[in-house]
Formats: structure tokens, C-alpha cells, sequence
């Protein structure tokens, strides 16, 4: 007898989509200022890693100023 629920599996990955994420991933660089002819000599996996330290530095939180700002209004005072 055939189960009732039908389990999936998890699809596999193609060649062609693996590309398109690569190249999108490419592009991102790309308009973060990093050459063309570098990221075409790269591999899949340096281009991933890249990406992630490329992101993480873009994130970095600025350094607020309003503090500062108070204390010099404080000392006038």
C-alpha cells in the first residue's frame, strides 16, 4: 500500500541556475567597484567569499557623534 503523505526531496541543483547565481553574485561586485577582469579570473567559491567580506564591510556601523556633540554643549554650559 502506498503511503498517504507524499514526501519531497530536495531538488537538485543544475548547472545553468549554479551560473545565474554566480553571475549575479559577479554583478553585486561589479557595482561594489571591484574590475571586471579580476572576477572573471576568479573561482565560484572566491567569488562567494568575496562577496561575504564585501557585505560584511559594507554593514560596519558608524560611530555616532551625539555624544560627543552633548558633552561639548555641557562644558559651555
Amino acid at each position: 500500500m502506498k503511503p498517504r503523505k507524499n514526501y519531497r526531496t530536495r531538488p537538485k541543483k543544475t548547472g545553468a541556475k549554479k551560473k545565474q547565481r554566480v553571475r549575479s553574485q559577479e554583478r553585486k561586485l561589479e557595482a561594489l567597484g571591484y574590475k571586471r577582469e579580476k572576477l572573471d579570473k576568479m573561482t565560484t567559491v572566491e567569488v562567494r567569499d568575496l562577496l561575504k567580506k564585501a557585505m560584511k564591510k559594507k554593514q560596519k556601523p558608524v560611530k555616532k557623534k551625539k555624544a560627543a556633540a552633548k558633552k561639548k554643549t555641557a562644558k559651555k554650559k
